[in-house]
């Protein structure tokens, strides 16, 4: 009996760590299929994936940013969006836009969502203060 209720009580406190970690913007949401994928820490190298990748961004209240993508493709197609709270898209970018800006919004949170599409080659994301 004492050691299921191990086991129950390490599989709740686990549960409760990932869920603190994705809310915090250290943890991914992950449905893909691939035939290779390697994470790096602002983009990723793969090959033939489909699917989608979901974090939560770390933005500074009242802070202007100014995101650019930079996708390599040999084949198929990626996407990178933005939303707000309540799913509204705030940025989206591809292959044809590369840039753009998000004011974060005080007590608002931003998920990042990377789309493949039968995609091959690598892409960066990279987010720096926006200076006019």
């Amino acid at each position: 009996m004492s050691e299921i209720m191990i086991l129950l009580l390490v599989g709740v406190i686990t549960g409760i760590a990932v869920c603190l970690l994705y809310r915090y913007g250290f943890m991914a949401v992950q449905i893909k299929r691939a035939v290779l994928y390697i994470g790096l820490p602002n983009g990723a190298r793969f090959s033939s994936c489909t699917g989608f990748v979901k974090r939560i961004l770390r933005l500074k209240d009242g802070k202007t940013y100014r995101i650019t993508f930079e996708p390599d493709l040999t084949d198929g197609d990626i996407s990178a969006e933005i939303y707000d709270v309540s799913k509204q898209t705030a940025v989206r970018l591809n292959s044809e836009i590369r840039e753009g800006c998000i004011h974060a919004e005080k007590g608002k949170r931003y998920y990042l969502v990377i789309r493949f599409r039968s995609a091959t080659g690598s892409y960066s994301l990279k987010y720096s203060d926006y200076k006019e």
